[in-house]
């Protein structure tokens, strides 16, 4: 693949004769047009296009808040395409696999997360969410959570933005109707100030993902 910076392209980013335009991380790139495409539809390939297509489909809703966790830092791949490629090899078990999404990791960030996590559910749609904070950091413990419920039956996701802070040790929410019956698992966002990643912010952003998972009852 080459690199191109060329007034006549332009900005490209499409077929041009035998090549085509892309930008990656902000690059004009050109490569050339494959000559032919063999897909034979393998169980080995229709099972990794599965979980492939599954994990796209959870990730893309969450994309906007993993995007804003990596900040910039990443050169070489984007936050995207790290996160799919970590879940589809981790978070399948089973023959044929489906997605444990207790194993779904959406930030690969180590640091400060709550810990000790619970999620319980009640009558009316309502699920208790309690955690230990796991830090004596003042900035820490006034830092507000984000909660991500993820309903385990459809692969649909639910956003808490800054339901309560990290000293608080438990929340309480509450799920649509059409929830009533599925598993649900729950990621709590954080924010770890202990270290710094190289380019990235001073406040690492972290997922922790609860411990047990618990279905919704009407």
């Amino acid at each position: 693949m080459a690199i191109v910076q060329n007034p006549i392209t332009g900005r490209t980013r499409k077929m041009f004769g035998t090549a085509v335009f892309s930008k990656q991380f902000g690059v004009n790139t050109m490569r050339a047009k494959p000559a032919g495409v063999k897909n034979p539809n393998t169980i080995g390939q229709s099972t990794q296009r599965t979980k492939f297509s599954t994990i796209v489909y959870l990730i893309r809703q969450v994309l906007p808040l993993i995007n804003s966790v990596y900040a910039g830092t990443m050169k070489k791949m984007s936050p995207f395409n790290k996160i799919v490629s970590i879940n589809v090899k981790n978070a399948f078990t089973g023959d044929p696999p489906v997605l444990d999404h207790t194993k779904v990791i959406l930030c690969d960030f180590e640091g400060s997360a709550v810990s000790n996590v619970t999620l319980t559910a009640q009558p009316d749609q309502v699920m208790n969410i309690a955690w230990d904070p796991n830090t004596v950091n003042p900035d820490e413990l006034a830092a507000a959570l984000t909660l991500i419920l993820i309903n385990c039956d459809t692969n649909k996701v639910m956003l808490f933005p800054d339901v309560d802070l990290r000293s608080a040790g438990s929340a309480t929410i509450t799920v649509p109707s059409d929830w009533v019956g599925a598993q649900t698992a729950l990621h709590i966002l954080t924010v770890d100030y202990s270290q710094t990643i190289s380019g990235g912010p001073k406040g690492i952003i972290q997922f922790k993902a609860g411990v047990n998972a618990a279905s919704v009852v009407q």
